[in-house]
């Protein structure tokens, strides 16, 4: 039986509350899915149907979604994440589960499991799993960057948009193109309307630079720490093209399945959402 919609849930962590989708039924393989940046929970609303067995809670990640914004005094590094996405497992009385990722999704799920590899089985990522690493020497010009831009964004307002359409217009054409049918899911939950028109509910300090980006050796500690069965795939049109420190990493990985499929970056939302879907299937269930 193909997995259903169950409801929309919150879950309040760190004061914070997080929204979520809720989909399978209870007691089957639990799976957190955590989507990519400026996306929200509907990023894995075409996949999930053709998935079975499976108990998932795909968020919206702190800023995302109608989940909280971060406080003033708080930034949206990707490390912050870790806490407040195994507060939810907690809370789902979790103990082990698997993570499915897309993007930003991915690099989370890959610190998630480095960090607490005793509690991830699996984790199936999807376009994305290292971060923009820097050198050290680095480190005093990158906070700089990110205390002006946190700032400059914490004061800026969104785009307005005239109409519901032209709000999904720009996500489509966006830094990272996207087809019609994905932008309108995306928007169907992100998108608000106020008296200024139309805007996408996302806290504009995630476009700010992170405080502290991760170097060679702090990546290498994470990943080699994961004891998870991880899955990576790869878009063949993806604008994220694969690095030399991408080819590196995947030596990193204890149990590691690498897959290049055909698609662009959302290709989970698009014309490969049923493929992907069967092959993250196959991936969970290998190894059960």
């Amino acid at each position: 039986m193909s997995l259903r919609f169950v409801s929309e849930r919150t879950f309040n962590v760190h004061g914070l509350t997080f929204a979520a989708k809720e989909w399978g039924t209870p007691g089957a393989t639990p799976v957190i899915a955590l989507h990519g940046w400026l996306d929200n929970a509907a990023s894995f609303d075409v996949m999930l149907p053709y998935m079975n067995n499976l108990h998932v809670i795909a968020l919206d990640c702190a800023g995302h979604g109608n989940s909280s914004f971060r406080s003033a005094d708080s930034s949206y590094n990707i490390w912050q994440d870790v806490a407040e996405i195994m507060g939810v497992a907690d809370q789902m009385g979790w103990q082990q589960f698997s993570l499915l990722g897309h993007s930003r999704g991915a690099i989370i799920s890959s610190l998630i499991a480095g960090t607490f590899p005793d509690r991830i089985t699996h984790a199936a990522l999807i376009d994305g799993h290292v971060p923009s690493l820097a050198d050290a020497e680095g480190s005093a010009v990158q906070l700089a960057k990110s205390l002006y831009e946190h700032k400059r964004f914490g004061c800026a307002l969104p785009s307005f948009f005239h109409s519901f359409e032209r709000a999904v217009q720009a996500r489509i054409n966006g830094f990272i193109p996207l087809q019609e049918s994905a932008a309108i899911l995306l928007a169907q939950r992100g998108v608000r309307e106020e008296a200024r028109g139309f805007y996408w509910h996302n806290d504009q300090r995630l476009k700010a630079a992170s405080q502290m980006k991760l170097t060679r050796d702090h990546l290498k500690d994470f990943l080699t720490a994961i004891t998870a069965k991880v899955m990576i795939i790869q878009a063949d049109n993806s604008p994220l093209n694969r690095r030399e420190k991408e080819d590196e990493s995947f030596s990193w990985i204890a149990s590691l399945y690498l897959l290049n499929m055909p698609g662009s970056h959302h290709l989970h939302m698009e014309d490969q959402a049923e493929q992907v879907a069967e092959k993250v299937q196959m991936f969970l269930n290998a190894a059960d």
